[in-house]
């Protein structure tokens, strides 16, 4: 018995029964924490599928009854007038006249006068050339007619004697002639050892200088008149026939500048390609101020068209992103009406596509759509007067309804 109690009581024993006790322990804490784990997780989850409050569920509902209400808008009855249609169309200027100068007759080029980006008048010498043995066959064709003068007046006086017969003087004659035809050829040539410019107008290219050698038909300079200057631009066969000859426009150069000119040329035979017609804008241009070559800017007359003025502001976009409006018809329907952009000032935006008589929305239309009723009010400057439904109880102002809807 003795034993046996000392070995129930070793130290052995005792070191399994705590393990024992510890294992349970853990085995308890893992349990409670899995416990608590699935309740936080029911409890969250009960509170993403309750119902919203009574509360939140009627300030929903009186908002949408609300959204049913009439809203307000101001709107302007406006009546279409003939409005001048300005057609704009891009061109370029391009000179009117310009000479390619060439060479009538070979030779060394001993002079330059001119200069080339130089202004000159017509007949002034651009280059001179050598006049190598022009001057001593000059002199012989001179003294060739001389001596033909000579022969021909004594064959005359013959002639009228009768000391020589009529074919004897017609030879004389046709020597005559001859050697003054040869004369006028070399007098010819000497002159076109210097080379003029055929035109008033500016060097754009003056191609040999001093010591060089030209040939005949050899091209030596450019001279291009700037004034008048044309604007050539292509319109469309649609609008081709609303322009008039001597119809006024105005040309925007790219730096900004505006100038008046006159339609002075309208094609009537259409690009093959473009199915386009060229009409040419003249324009003054006496100080040379404008290249050939510009683009430019183009505003043309075309005419008078039906459109309405309207405040730039009351322009919108319905949802396939049409350009339009929104008008009032049948006293309170809200309508959305396509329209094209033909002008802009500062009163507003002119446009057409609207019937001759148009109820316009002015304030408010962002917040209206196709079909809903409105309360219209008038717009006269002072004023206004209401037309369509009569105003609800609660007093809406002519603003849209806030986002909260409950009027706060």
């Amino acid at each position: 018995m003795t034993m046996n109690n000392i070995d129930q009581h070793s130290p052995q024993n005792e070191t399994r029964a705590k393990d024992q006790q510890a294992s349970s322990g853990r085995k308890k804490s893992y349990i409670l924490a899995a416990l608590l784990a699935i309740a936080a997780v029911l409890w969250i989850a009960s509170g993403v599928f309750e119902d919203a409050p009574p509360e939140e569920q009627k300030t929903v509902a009186t908002r949408n009854a609300g959204d049913d209400a009439p809203v307000r808008v101001r709107v302007q009855n406006l009546t279409s007038v003939e409005h001048p249609r300005t057609l704009i169309v891009t061109g370029r200027t391009n000179a009117i006249k310009d000479a390619e100068i060439k060479a009538e007759i070979s030779g060394q080029v001993i002079g330059r006068p001119a200069r080339k980006g130089s202004m000159v008048e017509k007949g002034a010498v651009l280059l001179e050339l050598a006049m190598e043995d022009r001057l001593s066959r000059l002199r012989d064709a001179e003294a060739q007619v001389g001596a033909a003068k000579i022969t021909y007046e004594a064959s005359k006086d013959l002639q009228r004697k009768q000391f020589e017969s009529q074919i004897k003087l017609a030879e004389s004659n046709a020597s005559l002639a001859s050697a003054e035809a040869e004369l006028a050829s070399i007098r010819l040539e000497v002159s076109r050892t210097k080379i003029r410019a055929p035109i008033d107008g500016f060097i754009e290219t003056l191609l040999p200088g001093p010591g060089d050698y030209v040939e005949k038909g050899e091209l030596v300079a450019m001279v291009v008149d700037l004034d008048p200057m044309r604007v050539i631009v292509h319109v469309t066969e649609r609008d081709v026939a609303s322009l008039r000859l001597e119809d006024l426009a105005t040309i925007r150069l790219p730096n900004g500048r505006e100038i008046g000119g006159t339609v002075h040329y309208i094609s009537r035979v259409a690009n093959e390609v473009t199915r386009t017609f060229r009409v040419d804008i003249w324009t003054d241009n006496p100080d040379a101020t404008i290249p050939s070559g510009l683009t430019a800017e183009v505003h043309l007359n075309a005419g008078n068209r039906k459109a309405h003025l309207i405040p730039t502001s009351s322009l919108t976009l319905n949802d396939q992103g049409e350009l339009g409006v929104r008008t009032v018809v049948e006293g309170d329907v809200v309508r959305f009406v396509p329209v094209t952009l033909i002008d802009d000032s500062p009163e507003g935006a002119w446009v057409t596509g609207l019937s001759d008589q148009v109820t316009l929305i002015t304030v408010g239309q962002e917040f209206v759509n196709d079909g809903q009723k409105v309360i219209a009010t008038v717009s006269n400057g002072t004023g206004g007067s209401e037309m369509g439904n009569k105003e609800p109880a609660d007093g809406r102002n002519p603003a849209p309804p806030n986002a909260g809807g409950d009027g706060s």
